[in-house]
């Protein structure tokens, strides 16, 4: 079944290249708008759309609360999340997010017959929103592939994530209409889209140094090539270095700069901060490859545009701070590699990965400080995992027989499961008891609102997909009937069929 693709998923974007047997090298897919990288943006619109891509990002400065963006990051097991990662990544996503139920919260205005606007909400996952961008690649692999059932597709993933992500970000495609016949980790791809080691005979080992800087976070890693062999030796990270850090530079000098020259401050405005941090972002992206650019913001505050000429020289200045210290961490990590394998006598090839090692003065520093190395940075940064995800499916032979077997076994929620009182029909006040993606097993509490019709009924109804079944609880009296509600506990299982087994008692 041909062409094959590979997708590489980040926080900031996503990128999906096809290869077929003739081909010797993959090729990127553009999009719509003629991108060969996607935002992994969305963005509801208070009803039933949900738009995903460059429209919802370029929506998202005007309306925050109904988009949702640096998503990866919590397609995770709520174990592998503690409360300060959560607090941190929280900062980098524009909507609300319950920490609780680990659900974004996404809010929108709509008109109402009343003098006041309606404000109503919509929760997705990080699996549910997953899911979504997924069906964005998938449109685009439909330009090329013809044939009956899934294309078969080969994803990336950072090296540092769980291994209970895996079968994760598997199931989300899958559920998307791809098969997934393989994951491998982003420095592997990067590796294997340059080949590098396929064609040499010699016994002597090459090592290779990767070096991702993405939106949000960087990490490195250390590999031995061999005849064609890749062995990871070390693996660093992540930390907390990448484009929003060269982004936020050049949002202090505008807002500076904006203050100062007309005596209003940008802080007092979140949709200012929000048009100040797209502007500085597609600023930051174009000077990677020109000289320099007009930097206009529209109306930024109280009717006042803003109009700057941005050099490359200018900009550099600006984030020099953050350069030295991402080259403080790479140097103390690369000693720390060499000092834990004295083996390794030198790097002798460095492959650069994430949009922002497009950088030419970033480029540039890791250049001067490991001359002896081969800078591998000719196929462009943001694309390089997408390609070597695509390659790696030219290795595959029976791919409708390859199967995932993870490492570590992770049972999750295919659909999603709700919860409502009173009868099987009147279901307006159904609660999200199980969101798809869940980890199995779970324990959920809430409280469901007793329907005034059947206030003396003990019955419950679960609905999973179209399957809906009755549950009777006996309501205690530690339950809060009062004030409408009844608290439930649910204890949740998996099963050997698709349906988890839930138990509920009232507390």
């Amino acid at each position: 079944m041909w062409p094959r693709f590979g997708v590489k998923v980040g926080n900031s974007t996503l990128c999906i290249a096809q290869v077929k047997p003739s081909d010797t090298k993959p090729d990127v897919i553009a999009n719509k708008q003629g991108d060969r990288t996607s935002q992994a943006c969305l963005l509801w619109d208070g009803a039933d759309e949900i738009e995903c891509g460059l429209t919802a990002k370029q929506k998202m400065s005007s309306k925050p609360k109904q988009a949702v963006a640096n998503s990866f990051q919590f397609l995770k097991d709520p174990q592998d999340m503690p409360e300060e990662f959560v607090a941190k990544a929280q900062k980098a996503i524009p909507c609300e997010y319950n920490s609780e139920k680990h659900t974004f919260v996404l809010k929108a205005t709509q008109p109402s017959d009343d003098d006041e606007d309606k404000v109503v909400t919509k929760e997705l996952s990080a699996f549910e929103v997953q899911v979504k961008l997924f069906e964005s690649e998938l449109e685009l692999a439909k330009q090329y592939y013809n044939e009956q059932g899934k294309p078969t597709v080969v994803l990336s993933i950072p090296s540092y994530y769980p291994e209970k992500s895996w079968p994760l970000l598997a199931k989300a495609a899958e559920k998307a209409g791809f098969h997934v016949a393989q994951i491998v980790d982003e420095p592997t791809a990067a590796i294997l889209a340059y080949g590098i080691g396929e064609d040499s005979n010699s016994d002597e080992s090459k090592y290779v140094w990767t070096i991702k800087c993405g939106g949000i976070y960087s990490h490195f890693a250390l590999y031995e090539v061999r005849h064609g062999l890749y062995t990871k030796i070390e693996c660093f990270g992540p930390f907390p270095i990448g484009g929003q850090q060269f982004t936020e530079e050049l949002v202090k000098f505008i807002c500076e700069e904006f203050q100062r020259k007309y005596k209003l401050d940008p802080h007092e405005s979140r949709r200012s901060l929000a048009k100040i941090r797209t502007a500085a972002a597609n600023c930051k992206h174009i000077l990677t490859t020109l000289p320099s650019t007009q930097l206009y913001i529209d109306s930024l505050m109280d009717g006042v545009d803003f109009n700057v000429q941005m050099s490359r020289a200018r900009f550099e200045s600006l984030i020099q701070p953050v350069i030295n210290n991402f080259m403080q961490t790479l140097n103390e990590n690369v000693e720390k590699a060499l000092k834990n394998h004295p083996e390794v006598k030198k790097i002798d090839a460095i492959v650069l990965l994430g949009a922002t090692t497009q950088i030419p003065k970033l480029q540039s520093a890791i250049s001067s400080r490991y001359p002896d190395a081969e800078i591998n940075s000719s196929i462009t940064a943001d694309e390089v995992v997408a390609v070597g995800c695509a390659r790696q499916s030219l290795f595959l032979e029976d791919v409708e027989k390859q199967v995932l077997e993870p490492s570590e076994e992770c049972d999750c929620v295919e659909e999603e499961v709700t919860i409502w009182h009173g009868t099987p029909e009147d279901d307006t006040d159904a609660q999200k008891l199980l969101n798809p993606g869940d980890v199995l097993p779970k324990t959920v509490v809430l409280n469901i609102k007793l329907k005034e019709s059947s206030l003396n009924s003990e019955t419950f109804h679960i609905r999973f997909g179209t399957q809906t079944v009755e549950v009777n609880v006996h309501k205690a009296a530690s339950s809060i009937p009062e004030e409408g509600f009844v608290r439930l506990e649910a204890d949740i299982q998996k099963t050997e069929n698709s349906a988890p087994l839930v138990r509920l008692k009232c507390i």
